[in-house]
């Protein structure tokens, strides 16, 4: 299979790392761009900031070795702030410094301001819906009036780190300041309570990711080598390339990646166009009869695949068949811990796109089945696997969601692997399972007959049937990991290392809320995602062309504002969902600043809070923000305001 040609995003750590070769040019011809990140940030004095370098060529790609050390860093003001020869700028006076990167005659830049923190401040005074956005040492002081009937805001303070930058101390200190009006619209924070029925494992899929990770990287050249038709060929081959209803065949099911077999006898119970559903010979009483295997493979045929390849790509075909295998297995049931009343929906395991044969010293992974496929959760109404009770309507309501979900981890990890052929196929963790939430969302939309951009709400779910059974299937899960960060929007964050439901809603949302307002069409965004050597924060900077930081600072700001404020600007809007609507009790967890108020709270890197106030009328409200022991805010800190009344 062809190589794609790489896109690189080159850190002043990396450009450190690489030998120097300042004769071995590129030429102009081969450099198109060069863009810096992140976007323009305000420091203090004798702050420091390291910027990123995305060079491409004239296909919006550049090999990595083409770059090396040829980047030529400069200032425009060293008055104001310097510049190393490895993108490191530190800031020394007040003032504006155009910072520039030029490889081969094309160069980017970014503006780098320095200011000390302010002793006083201007009284802004704004309408309501209008904004206020101040970052780094300018967010420390700010003023705002009360005109002559008061006025209300919320104050988002929000932690612009990248996923390694930790936590951060931040307090507000206020005069002039009093607690919001009582005419205010309802805003306290709601619950949906728990979800009926078993719950979702919440670690099985990091441990089984991290896990395959990890195991596979050794077997990575021989997937590379598999199009080379040189004997690297199946050793545990599932002989499905002209499945039969009635045919067995012998899976590995083991969440093992490489050793360890866990052989299990599956059946075939409908073959589809794009599909072939197998069920274990030894699954429990109570479930799907080949009828119902038939509908699923129908709707997989129909509507998930379809959609997921239209968005994502499509994915390689290592086993020749042009189908998925689906096998319906007890194996996934004993993955929950007896009694919990929990549950793994289904997966997908990487290890089954690598061969299994080793030769000319590439080695094989032997236990992988060599097939795209996944691994799904059985009805056991009678709690014959481990006492866990998993009814038939139960498994039918998950199915076919956790099928759009764990396609598009097939699909990402299979383009990677056979098309552009890179070590990087493992997306970081967040990322992936929000483009899967994405996925699960996209066939709600195709499965209700609604469509992005609608501002869904509750009363829209609710108009029909079809709507009503459409959001179970496809929406429930984002629904409720979304909750998730609502109740908890100062430690989770849509990029967290540390996945967990609410980095999982959250990352679903933005994505959303980042295809909404990004030009062109969002399938654009996806499959730039997708195709892709980058992985993480890197991906995301490359698929949107800028730093992602301020947009999901204003998506964060907008999670409060927006369906709410009147004349808000577009930035801080959900075109989507109307989440306020959505939720009952919308559960989004704020503060309120009282008379002279104090607030003092601890921000993740990527996450915010919502800190309400009122200023009196005819009076002047003051604010005075600080990071830990530090004043000014650091240059990653921002605090976006907005009159809300």
């Amino acid at each position: 299979m062809a190589s794609m040609k790489r896109l690189f995003l080159l850190t002043a750590a990396a450009l450190l790392a690489l030998p120097a070769c300042k004769g071995e040019s590129t030429g102009p011809a081969d450099v198109a761009s060069v863009t810096l990140l992140p976007d323009g940030r305000t420091l203090a004095p004798g702050e420091t900031l390291a910027l990123e370098a995305v060079v491409r060529d004239e296909d919006g790609n550049l090999p990595r070795e083409s770059v090396l050390s040829d980047l030529e860093w400069s200032t425009s003001a060293p008055a104001v702030a310097t510049v190393s020869q490895a993108g490191i700028v530190t800031a020394v006076g007040a003032g504006t410094a155009v910072i520039t990167a030029e490889l081969d005659g094309k160069s980017g830049t970014v503006e780098i301001a320095v200011a000390a923190a302010p002793t006083a401040c201007t009284v802004r005074s704004l309408g309501v819906g209008e904004s206020l956005t101040l970052g780094g040492a300018q967010a420390s002081l700010f003023c705002l009036d009360g005109a002559a009937t008061g006025k209300e805001y919320v104050a988002v303070p929000f932690h612009g780190g990248d996923t390694a930058a930790g936590t951060a101390s931040v307090s507000f200190t206020t005069q002039g300041t009093i607690p919001v009006l009582a005419t205010s619209p309802s805003l306290a924070p709601g619950s949906l309570g728990a979800a009926a029925g078993p719950r979702p494992d919440e670690e099985f899929h990091i441990r089984l990711r991290n896990r395959t990770e990890q195991a596979v990287r050794r077997y990575v050249p021989a997937a590379h080598a598999v199009d080379d038709g040189a004997g690297i060929g199946p050793r545990m081959v599932l002989n499905l390339a002209s499945p039969t209803v009635g045919q067995q065949v012998q899976v590995n099911v083991s969440i093992e990646p490489c050793d360890d077999a866990d052989m299990r006898t599956g059946r075939v119970a409908a073959v589809g166009t794009r599909s072939i559903v197998l069920t274990d010979v030894n699954n429990p009483a109570g479930g799907f009869s080949d009828a119902e295997y038939a509908s699923l493979a129908m709707t997989f045929d129909t509507l998930i695949h379809p959609l997921v390849t239209a968005n994502f790509g499509d994915p390689g075909d290592v086993d020749g068949n042009g189908r998925a295998v689906i096998f319906y297995t007890r194996a996934v049931n004993e993955l929950s811990t007896p009694g919990s009343g929990s549950y793994v929906g289904g997966f997908f395991h990487a290890r089954d796109l690598f061969p299994t044969r080793s030769r000319d010293n590439l080695e094989g992974c032997e236990a992988s089945n060599f097939a795209e496929m996944f691994y799904m959760l059985v009805p056991d109404p009678n709690g014959a696997v481990n006492n866990n009770r998993f009814s038939r309507d139960f498994v039918a309501a998950t199915t076919l969601g956790t099928l759009a979900h764990e396609y598009q981890h097939l699909v990402s990890a299979s383009r990677r692997l056979y098309n552009l052929e890179t070590e990087f196929w493992n997306e970081s963790t967040w990322l992936n399972e929000g483009l899967s939430h994405i996925a699960e969302e996209l066939a709600f939309y195709r499965a209700s007959g609604y469509a992005p951009r609608q501002n869904l709400n509750r009363a829209n779910v609710d108009a029909s049937t079809r709507a009503q059974v459409a959001f179970l299937r496809y929406m429930e899960q984002n629904y409720r990991r979304l909750e998730r960060w609502l109740q908890n929007p100062e430690t989770q964050s849509p990029y967290d290392v540390d996945d967990d439901l609410g980095t999982r809603g959250a990352a679903w949302a933005f994505l959303r809320y980042a295809a909404d307002r990004r030009a062109g069409t969002e399938t654009e965004l996806w499959r730039g995602l997708i195709d892709s050597p980058l992985t993480g924060f890197a991906n995301l900077k490359n698929a949107l062309g800028l730093d992602p930081r301020p947009w999901i600072r204003d998506w964060t700001a907008g999670m409060f504002a927006d369906d709410v404020v009147p004349g808000l600007d577009a930035r801080y809007q959900q075109p989507s969902w109307n989440y306020r609507l959505l939720y009952p009790g919308y559960p989004l967890v704020t503060r309120r600043l009282e008379v002279n108020g104090q607030a003092s709270l601890v921000l993740n890197s990527g996450s915010g809070a919502f800190v309400r106030f009122g200023v009196a009328p005819g009076g002047t409200g003051t604010i005075r923000a600080g990071s830990g022991i530090s004043t000014p805010f650091p240059s990653k800190m921002f605090v976006t305001v907005i009159r809300t009344k």
